[in-house]
């Protein structure tokens, strides 16, 4: 028993350092019928010590209290934002982000425009009610209205207020609500909308305003709960000609 104990403390340790709870591993996730090739959607391969630089000191100053208590990112995929879009400090054009939820990345993209010196707009799209328009069919019958709800447009709106950036907060369904986007270009855009339809429109108009270099990521690509999204961006990227790079859980999209 003693040995068995062991063991099951050091599988539990080498989970941990891999960045997974335990309960997240063994939890059934919900698997569409209509996905394809489920084969692909495995679980890791092992259980390695890698390296996290998200979890350096260092981005204490990135992730700040607004930015981490508002937002369901992981440090991950936080750290993916905010290297992306230092990528791009040196290229023209506004800041993109549909599904801003509690606006926690949109506060971590905001920092970062403010230390460039580029002039930038942020163009900031959500219902601030969870999802409104459910499609059973490409988004799946596990997914219902209302769900997804995060915080509310005026609480989002505090949390925003930077008199140094112009901030575009616009409330309402994708695509109707894009033609509230009044921006010429985009430098970057981050596409967190989970569903087909507000994916693919908020897609097709980001990719026809953004400049050569400019970045575009995608969260959740990799879920297969949000399949239905990753269909409309692999469409809208092959009727371009444009490649998805693909990071585990996020994807990204350098114009070419």
């Amino acid at each position: 028993m003693g040995l068995l104990r062991n063991i099951r403390i050091w599988t539990q340790k080498c989970l941990l350092d891999r960045g997974f709870l335990l309960e997240r591993i063994n939890r059934t996730q919900v698997i569409p019928t209509v996905i394809a090739a489920p084969e692909l959607y495995r679980r890791p391969d092992d259980y390695s010590r890698l390296l996290k630089p998200w979890h350096d000191p260092a981005y204490s100053d990135v992730f700040t209290d607004e930015v981490t208590s508002n937002t369901m990112l992981s440090p991950m995929k936080l750290y993916y934002l905010h290297r992306f879009i230092t990528q791009v400090r040196d290229l023209p054009g506004d800041v993109f982000e549909a599904g801003t939820g509690s606006g926690g990345s949109s506060r971590l993209l905001l920092n970062a425009v403010k230390k460039q010196s580029q002039h930038r707009e942020m163009w900031l799209l959500d219902t601030f009610e969870g999802y409104q328009k459910v499609d059973a069919v490409r988004d799946g019958a596990h997914v219902q209205v209302n769900q997804c709800r995060c915080a509310s447009f005026e609480d989002v709106h505090r949390l925003l207020q930077e008199p140094t950036v112009p901030v575009h907060l616009i409330k309402g369904l994708i695509p109707a609500t894009l033609d509230e986007v009044k921006a010429v270009t985009f430098a970057f855009a981050h596409i967190d909308v989970n569903l087909h339809e507000p994916t693919l429109a908020a897609f097709e108009f980001c990719l026809q305003r953004l400049v050569l270099g400019g970045i575009i990521v995608f969260d959740d690509y990799g879920w297969p709960a949000t399949y239905g999204a990753r269909c409309a961006i692999d469409e809208v990227a092959t009727k371009h000609g444009q490649n998805i790079i693909y990071l585990g859980e996020q994807a990204f999209l350098i114009k070419r």
